[in-house]
């Protein structure tokens, strides 16, 4: 289950967040954020196991890959913000 969320403000930042997480074996998907966490009204985001949040934000940072923020998905659907 997806419910950790890294968000981008192009595609082209996801697509490279994407491969990189991937390239370490951490499981993700690329996807339009969620409107309640997307600032400007458009952003991507990539969605992945909060067990992966870490180790995800450590490999991005490593690459270069910067995020606008990251996302806890509640159990009642809403999200909070993480300071990963």
């Amino acid at each position: 289950m997806y419910d950790l969320f890294f968000t981008f403000r192009s595609v082209t930042y996801g697509q490279k967040g994407r491969d990189v997480l991937a390239q370490n074996g951490i499981r993700c998907r690329l996807l339009r954020a969620p409107r309640e966490i997307a600032p400007g009204g458009c952003a991507y985001a990539l969605a992945l196991s909060e067990r992966d949040g870490t180790r995800g934000r450590t490999i991005l940072d490593r690459a270069g890959v910067r995020s606008t923020g990251s996302w806890l998905r509640l159990p009642d659907g809403g999200f909070s913000r993480l300071d990963l």
